[in-house]
């Protein structure tokens, strides 16, 4: 009888705690429940891709999921090349358009790098649950570092902030402040034909979720696919505006988000990043050669934008070893790990300009892969090491005229 009596209330205590622990984070098990074919998805891969060795493999498998492009300064030859020419997502590394039009903007003195900026403004274009830890996370920074006080933020630290966090409320602040502003000029005057030009998150979110128009995903890309350039940036614009404008919308979307963010699966949420702009490698990779050029832009305006990329790699040991220069700007959402940096070698003084873009991942793998921000340590080990560079040569030779695709 007391072996009964002590299993029942093993099992009754065990009852409990289970209840006690699921209750209070049933969010978290709903949504761990919800998505669970999600985070099977390219689980062969994991054990595979321990190594950056085993990343290259996986690229050479998968080229249609990722494009590089590597380019040499000094050595125009020496380009490495793997489906750049395909159009891909680029998230938040578009900030770095947005950089560029702000540093050419306050070139020309229509923007006072000294303008304080108040966090509320700011925080008028935050979506509950959206890079809300980024968002907090940038200004504790930017507080802790002096730039941040009862009087605001100085709009060129605000810049700078955003290379250190890509924090997207403040890139919907910034995008909106510059308006009215010239796109098309700007990405004709810079040579980008395939590459898109920012848009507000804030209205990219709210188009993708279900919570305004519960329709597909699928429908809502052939929406966008349906539109010109120019009308399916008007409709993201306009969604961002009513967010700003609308109180009952605002309150609507607010509480939505709130209550269930996007309203979306992780794999649903991955096959949204057709809704983003979109760019190639290529193109971005010779547009930051462009501009350490000085092609069409002033040297002020160049030295303020390698400045702001390089901010947050300054004084890193694991940086200084190899780099005297060194700047980069980093994606990291369901589905997505890109980036653009550039770097200039201690050893040999050569500079390279990169952009490579992993899209459309098995959400699975993407897990793996974003826990250890392994995209970023392959990312600037290609610019300085011979051996992952010999390697990813002989993947771009199993992928010849990728730029035809």
């Amino acid at each position: 009888m007391k072996i009964v009596k002590f299993i029942l209330a093993f099992v009754g205590t065990g009852i409990v705690l289970f209840a006690l622990v699921i209750g209070w984070n049933w969010k978290s098990f709903e949504i761990f429940l919800n998505n669970r074919e999600a985070f099977e998805e390219g689980s062969e891969w994991v054990p595979k891709t321990q190594s950056l060795r085993g990343l290259t493999e996986y690229i050479d498998e998968n080229s249609d999921k990722v494009s590089v492009a590597s380019i040499v300064l000094e050595h125009p030859d020496s380009t490495l090349f793997i489906k750049e020419e395909t159009p891909r997502t680029l998230g938040t590394i578009s900030n770095l358009f947005l950089l560029t039009a702000y540093a050419i903007e306050m070139d020309d003195g229509r923007f006072d790098p000294n303008e304080r900026i108040q966090v509320d403004e700011i925080e008028n274009y935050q979506l509950p649950q959206i890079n809300r830890t980024l968002h907090t996370d940038g200004l504790r920074f930017a507080s802790n570092r002096g730039w941040l006080n009862g009087d605001g933020i100085p709009l060129h630290r605000a810049l700078e902030l955003l290379v250190h966090f890509n924090d997207p409320a403040l890139a919907d602040y910034l995008w909106m402040k510059l308006q009215p502003f010239n796109w098309n000029d700007f990405k004709k005057r810079h040579n980008l034909v395939k590459t898109e030009m920012p848009l507000p998150f804030s209205g990219l979110y709210i188009y993708l979720s279900a919570h305004e128009e519960n329709r597909d995903i699928a429908d809502l890309i052939d929406e966008r696919n349906n539109l010109s350039e120019d009308n399916y940036r008007q409709l993201i614009f306009e969604k961002a505006e009513r967010f700003q404008a609308d109180s009952i919308f605002r309150n609507e979307i607010i509480n939505r988000f709130e209550d269930d963010r996007l309203g979306r699966s992780f794999i649903q949420e991955r096959d949204a990043l057709n809704l983003f702009p979109r760019g190639t490698a290529k193109e971005l990779a010779y547009f930051l050669q462009d501009l350490w050029n000085r092609e069409k832009i002033s040297d002020a305006a160049a030295k303020q934008i390698f400045d702001w990329l390089q901010s947050p790699y300054i004084g890193r040991s694991e940086i200084e070893r190899d780099f005297t220069r060194y700047g980069a700007l980093f994606d990291n959402r369901i589905g997505l790990l890109n980036g653009i940096d550039f770097g200039t070698l201690i050893y040999t003084g050569e500079t390279k300009f990169q952009a490579i873009i992993f899209d459309q991942l098995p959400v699975g793998f993407w897990f793996h892969m974003s826990g250890n921000h392994m995209h970023q340590d392959f990312q600037q080990r290609l610019i300085y090491d011979p051996a992952l560079i010999e390697l990813m040569e002989k993947v771009a030779d199993n992928h010849p005229n990728s730029d035809s695709n």
